[in-house]
């Protein structure tokens, strides 16, 4: 059995903007979610490092993201990885590994957007509706 699966706790590094893919109307948000990691070097020093996660998420949880998620906000995903692949105008290949969201769960309490508040229950981002990019 093969498996695919990626949970991330996380803040939102920037507002979502959510677009619609033409050929089938289909609601979809791009956005980075950051997460830190604390460590001590040799020296014994405590250092912090970021590591930046690109997520797609599309139909519904793109909506409801796209309302309720902005910068800053701390946010739990759920989902897979998809490396995409694609040739530049130079015809260099290029790649990207993004976390397609499955469901995530709001974290914060407060939120900035809107006065009423989202659900903390999680979310299915997407019918298992597999749509292109």
């Amino acid at each position: 059995m093969d498996l695919n699966k990626v949970m991330i706790i996380g803040r939102s590094t920037s507002n979502l903007q959510v677009k619609t893919i033409e050929s089938s109307g289909t609601p979809v948000v791009n956005f980075t979610v950051a997460t830190n990691r604390k460590f001590k070097n040799r020296d014994g020093n405590v250092l912090e490092d970021a590591e930046y996660h690109r997520c797609v998420s599309y139909g519904k949880g793109a909506e409801v993201l796209g309302k309720y998620l902005n910068k800053g906000k701390r946010i739990y995903i759920e989902g897979r990885l998809r490396t995409r692949k694609w040739e530049d105008s130079e015809w260099k290949e290029k790649f990207s590994t993004e976390v397609i969201v499955d469901n995530f769960i709001f974290l914060d309490q407060k939120w900035a957007r809107d006065e009423e508040s989202p659900s903390t229950e999680p979310v299915v981002a997407a019918d298992d509706e597999e749509v292109p990019f």
